[in-house]
């Protein structure tokens, strides 16, 4: 089985019937195969935990990775991620497979660094490096040994004249065609990239994602002779765009919940934060004063003031998401809006670095993650409904023939037959 993450493709960005040509892999794909309406995501519908309950079939409050970001300090200058697979608390796919003694591989997957993959290139940079993108040093150091080399000695041709889901594309069927791993699984991320730029519609997004869709092309003729094989492709969340852009840690700062350093910048105190764009989780790192609770009440009255925040998520809401149980509080942005991790300058501002972002609670319009299987065991021109993320990992472990009993989820696979 191949699975090809396209990150943050909304089901209905490809399937506009006026962009059919620009993506026909994709929609091709579908007609040969059963697919979701949409996948309802998790909160905060970003990467990192998205990719973890695509791999462990349960939320973020189970399987440990509430964020993207691995560090709460929003003073940090280089923040880590949640890179590493130790920080799961379930297993994963992989561990299945590993279990019954199936081979499996992985290009830039999220959350897979040091995880038990014989086949391994995982996602992660030098949080302090320019352009992640060009940070080849750091995954190298953390791949299987001898592994980065071998596939960067065949991409040498393509690098610095290709995008980031074309040397993807390549190296996932160079692995394929040279090590048969039972199960790859390889992570797009260009369009991700160009819809939060420029938008999730934007003539830069929509030609990135015709470099993924072409990818999926070379992927799906390559395995078409192999009537074993099964091609999935999903996402791990939605996108939408955005005109305006709130800062509330420059908020935080007014109210003092920041120390200040000697050069007069700010410095972590008693209050964490992480932002994801469409939301920002609040924490105490240490046991906050009465004084400290009033601030920080003081600050979120403020910036709802402002018409940024649809909605305050205190941990009795956060509990139901099966979101961060450190959480104090979350924030929700309002529609039209993004949070920045700006720490000074206006509070509101009307022209937003990014011009797409997600992060927003699943059911906020457009938040959807996209689901596509085709196979010998699919039925061709299924729709399964509305389905969940948490679906995905007992239906590939089925897909599979795997025992989906190692897995901790409770959801029940998706019925790919008639």
């Amino acid at each position: 089985m191949i699975v090809l993450s396209v990150d943050g493709l909304r089901p209905d960005i490809y399937r506009a019937p006026e962009r059919h040509k620009l993506f026909p892999n994709l929609n091709a794909l579908e007609n040969a195969g059963a697919s979701a309406e949409s996948l309802e995501t998790v909160y905060p519908s970003t990467t990192y935990p998205a990719h973890a309950t695509i791999m462990t079939g349960v939320a973020p409050r189970r399987h440990g990775i509430y964020s993207h970001l691995a560090s709460l300090d929003p003073t940090e200058k280089a923040r880590p991620w949640c890179w590493f697979a130790a920080a799961l608390r379930a297993p994963a796919l992989w561990d299945v497979a590993r279990a019954s003694r199936r081979r499996t591989a992985a290009l830039s997957w999220p959350v897979s660094a040091g995880a038990g993959i014989d086949l391994n290139i995982p996602e992660i940079w030098n949080p302090a490096a320019p352009d992640p993108h060009k940070d080849f040093e750091t995954p190298a150091q953390h791949s299987t040994p001898g592994l980065f080399g071998e596939v960067t000695k065949l991409l040498a041709p393509l690098l610095g004249t290709a995008d980031p889901d074309q040397l993807r594309g390549e190296a996932a069927l160079y692995l394929w065609n040279h090590h048969r791993p039972d199960l790859l699984l390889v992570h797009f991320v260009w369009y991700d990239a160009k819809a939060h730029t420029f938008g999730p519609a934007s003539e830069q997004a929509l030609m990135a994602l015709e470099s993924a869709d072409r990818a999926i092309g070379k992927i799906r003729d390559a395995i078409s002779s192999d009537p074993a094989t099964t091609l999935v492709v999903l996402s791990d969340h939605g996108f939408v765009q955005v005109e305006k852009e709130a800062a509330p840690l420059v908020l935080f700062a007014r109210h003092g919940l920041f120390a200040r350093g000697a050069d007069g910048s700010l410095a972590l105190r008693r209050l964490g934060a992480v932002n994801a764009g469409g939301s920002m989780a609040v924490y105490w790192l240490e046991t906050p004063s009465a004084d400290d609770r009033r601030r920080l009440e003081a600050a979120v009255n403020e910036l709802q003031g402002t018409g940024a925040v649809k909605e305050v998520l205190d941990r009795a809401r956060l509990e139901a998401l099966e979101a961060d149980p450190d959480a104090e509080l979350m924030l929700e942005a309002a529609p039209g809006f993004s949070f920045s991790d700006r720490l000074d300058g206006p509070v509101i501002g009307e022209s937003p670095k990014d011009r797409g972002t997600h992060g927003y609670l699943p059911s906020h319009p457009g938040m959807e993650a996209t689901f596509i299987a085709a196979g010998p065991e699919v039925a061709a021109g299924k729709n399964l409904g509305r389905s969940s993320l948490k679906q995905i990992a007992p239906t590939l472990a089925q897909i599979m023939g795997l025992p989906g009993d190692i897995l901790a989820t409770e959801e029940k696979p998706l019925d790919l037959k008639w």
